[in-house]
């Protein structure tokens, strides 16, 4: 199947691995809530201009605290990877407005090997801050083109942002080692 072709099939396969990196958590003895899981519609906070912005999916209350957005892909043939603008839009006024730490996380499914393997190994989990990610923007360092995407259930064609993957670290070298970025 190609991308975009089959909503369920995607949101179940995101949940999973929302699910799996909530597992990791666990598993290192950090606190978590997963904001979006199970959820009919997704989790949004209102902001004061009466705008509402989607939350990160999964929120570490382990201090110093952390707010994930998480993603099973792996880079595109130019070695990025990709989020919609909307959506980094989104985790960059969350980031702003709570001035806590916000990431990008991707379990790199062509580092597990292939897209519907289930292993759930730390080495294929990448993670990066908005904060860095808004650093390559201003830059000029990120590529935009319009590419698929659900919006509110429905495929539609979207601005899709692309940093090169070296700005993601392990997130083992964030959880085990405790190196800042």
């Amino acid at each position: 199947m190609g991308h975009c072709t089959n909503l369920k099939e995607d949101r179940d396969l995101g949940e999973f691995w929302e699910k799996m990196f909530c597992k990791l958590a666990k598993e290192n003895q950090l606190s978590f809530t997963p904001m979006q899981i199970g959820r009919e519609s997704s989790a949004v906070a209102a902001a004061p201009d009466g705008k509402y912005y989607t939350l990160p999916d999964i929120t570490i209350w382990s201090a110093p605290g952390e707010h994930h957005e998480i993603k099973h892909k792996q880079p595109n043939r130019y070695g990025r990877y990709g989020l919609e603008r909307y959506r980094f839009d989104a985790l960059v006024w969350f980031w702003r407005e709570t001035g806590q730490e916000v990431l990008y996380t991707i379990h790199d499914w062509r580092t597990a090997g292939g897209k519907w393997l289930t292993e759930n190994n730390i080495d294929h989990w990448v993670t990066a801050t908005i904060e860095r990610l808004y650093e390559v923007v201003a830059r000029g360092e990120m590529l935009e083109f319009p590419g698929d995407s659900y919006v509110n259930g429905e495929v539609k064609r979207v601005p899709i942002c692309y940093w090169k993957t070296e700005n993601w670290l392990p997130l083992e070298r964030r959880w085990w080692i405790n190196v800042p970025f």
